[in-house]
């Protein structure tokens, strides 16, 4: 068990040590060794609660009970915090990686955003937009004068009508 820690405590070290950006490739990677390492540090507390549930099993059948399973919940405890620590450093360097792939990619988005081709884009876009809203304004006022002269219109076309 304490080799296991230690083995725990050497990698979460190295990641701590790692504090220079990565390309993103290593940041993707770095956060996979990162869960199987939450992976392993589960498998351990899920040890640690059966070996618990264990002895506070053997402890019903003793005299001084409460006394055994006092014990038993020190010892749990114990391994637990050890476990815990790791999973908070664990969990710290979890949360600088994520940050900056968060980071690098908000760099690459205010790149994109502010690339030549997509500004002349965009400026495209929004002259395009203009350009249909007047022309939709022109229809529809047109639509409404045509709207206001349509009975007008009726009139003159019922004098005109041969079939009257």
């Amino acid at each position: 068990m304490p080799a296991r820690f230690l083995f725990l405590a050497s990698i979460l070290i190295l990641f701590a040590a790692q504090w220079q950006a990565h390309a993103g490739v290593a940041q993707d990677k770095e956060l996979q060794e990162i869960d199987l390492i939450q992976n392993h540090l589960n498998t351990q507390y899920e040890w640690i609660q059966y070996r618990y549930d264990q002895s506070r099993s053997e402890c019903y059948g003793k005299f001084w009970m409460q006394r055994c399973t006092d014990q038993a919940r020190v010892v749990f405890l114990k391994e637990k915090k050890i476990v815990r620590d790791q999973e908070i450093a664990l969990h710290d360097r979890q949360r600088v990686v994520n940050e900056m792939i968060k980071d690098e990619k908000d760099q690459q988005r205010i790149a994109e955003y502010q690339d030549p081709k997509k500004v002349k884009e965009r400026a495209e876009n929004r002259a395009n937009y203009e350009e249909k809203q007047r022309l939709r304004a022109e229809r529809e006022a047109e639509l409404e004068e045509r709207r206001k002269d349509a009975n007008k219109r009726a009139q003159e076309n019922r004098k005109t009508s041969p079939l009257d």
